[in-house]
């Protein structure tokens, strides 16, 4: 079946305003767009769902090939069905890309092994790619082609690497919103650390700040044990997600990571604290999408805001360093991706055949053992030893054939058609082959 790819990402050159326009951050924005996707998509056909804050991509396997506004569709009404804002999908398009076939295989296996990432090499991709196949799991999305197409995806994610060391050194966002807090405060002893939101991002961001002086971590998250939680990890303290307001004038670093559909920090809750702050910067890392900073808080004397896209600058800086090992990782990958593609089209010719083999095998052991039970009155257990002992046969006989066949369709094309047609003629199977399944 043909692989499909439709999506936007910072590489598209979407900004953050765009991207957190189309993300699916929280757990039932995407069960509410995968289920959408399985009554739209069909039978037969497959997706992958992968939201993040850097990239939305759909993944598709369908026994139809859909033309590019098929593809655009699914992905504005697996938005709209998550009710997401209606009001920019008009805004969209020109951040989109479409990946076909081969160009599919070789772009999941950049982004999972952090080529494609806003931090080169960046590890975190990983988690959400499994955690993107799992829901499509789950939602009975995924059949062999996106099941063999992630798992090889995350193979070559990790050899990337292990081989090239791509990861050695990863100037990651938590490391840049530290040294920008340096810049702005000198020495970050004794400063006091906010933490709006709970998850891994905030929790690796604040482990950098800490590590470079901060003495104190407040957490607030809307789930309280989840906050307490943290909070003794980086031997800080929890408090009340709906008392977080009050903190923030003695706060010197605050950074917002929520799955918030809206801003939760606004202009009109930091004016007030200013007063009380004397003139001491507050610094503020919004690394939500959508954000959780007003951006109209940065227009205030003494606050620094930066987002995402701010961080990246930094980022970019460091960069340069692992590039040799980047274009190591880019030969590595699109020599697998190749590889693999080449794999899929093999498949593709050795299916038929094996599968009229394995059938017509099938019957003649189906006729056999009626037969056999016909002679005789066996118990159940003799008659379950009768079938492994079948089943047994059966998977022996038919493996070093299926091999031989995979591997003459994996042959030059003129070779592959001779051997093919032997294998049909030496096994009976002409009339299957012709008619029989495809992919």
């Amino acid at each position: 079946m043909p692989l499909l790819m439709v999506g936007l990402s910072h590489n598209t050159h979407a900004p953050v305003e765009v991207r957190e326009r189309i993300a699916f951050t929280t757990p039932g924005a995407l069960g509410s767009a995968l289920a959408y996707l399985k009554a739209s998509l069909g039978p037969g056909a497959e997706c992958v769902l992968l939201s993040t804050c850097n990239r939305t991509e759909l993944y598709v396997s369908s026994p139809v090939d859909l033309e590019t506004d098929d593809l655009v569709g699914l992905l504005m009404g697996a938005r709209r069905h998550a009710e997401l804002d209606p009001s920019a999908i008009s805004e969209l398009p020109p951040y989109l890309e479409e990946r076909r076939g081969h160009r599919v295989i070789e772009h999941l296996f950049r982004v999972a092994s952090g080529l494609d990432s806003m931090v080169l090499g960046e590890t975190d991709i990983v988690r959400q790619l499994k955690e993107a196949y799992a829901r499509a799991v789950d939602s009975d999305l995924c059949g062999a082609a996106l099941n063999t197409l992630v798992h090889e995806a995350l193979r070559v994610g990790k050899r990337a690497r292990t081989e090239t060391e791509l990861a050695r050194g990863a100037f990651s966002i938590g490391h840049a919103a530290s040294q920008l807090a340096q810049n702005i405060f000198g020495s970050l002893q004794g400063r006091t650390i906010l933490l709006l939101g709970a998850g891994k991002m905030s929790e690796t961001t604040a482990r950098h700040l800490a590590a470079s002086g901060a003495s104190q971590v407040l957490v607030a998250n809307r789930t309280f044990d989840r906050a307490a939680r943290l909070a003794e990890i980086l031997n800080g303290h929890a408090i009340r997600y709906d008392e977080f307001a009050s903190h923030l004038v003695k706060a010197d670093i605050v950074i917002a990571s929520t799955a918030a559909p809206h801003p939760i920090v606004t202009r009109e809750m930091i004016e007030p604290t200013l007063k009380g702050r004397r003139r001491r910067p507050l610094f503020l890392i919004d690394i939500a999408v959508p954000r959780d900073i007003d951006p109209a808080v940065g227009d205030l004397p003494d606050v620094f805001l930066y987002d995402i896209d701010d961080l990246q600058a930094v980022v970019d800086a460091d960069v340069a360093e692992r590039r040799g090992r980047a274009a190591r990782a880019e030969a590595l990958v699109h020599e697998e991706a190749m590889a693999f593609a080449a794999r899929r089209r093999s498949a593709g010719k050795a299916v038929p055949l094996v599968s009229g083999l394995r059938a017509k095998h099938r019957g003649i052991v189906a006729d056999e053992k009626e037969r056999l039970r016909l002679r005789s009155n066996w118990t159940p257990e003799q008659w379950r030893a009768i079938e492994a002992f079948a089943q047994s046969i059966e998977n022996r006989t038919l493996h070093d054939p299926t091999l031989k066949i995979k591997e003459y369709a994996a042959s030059g094309e003129d070779a592959a058609a001779a051997k093919m047609e032997t294998a049909r003629e030496l096994f009976g199977l002409a009339a299957v082959a012709e008619g029989g399944e495809t992919l």
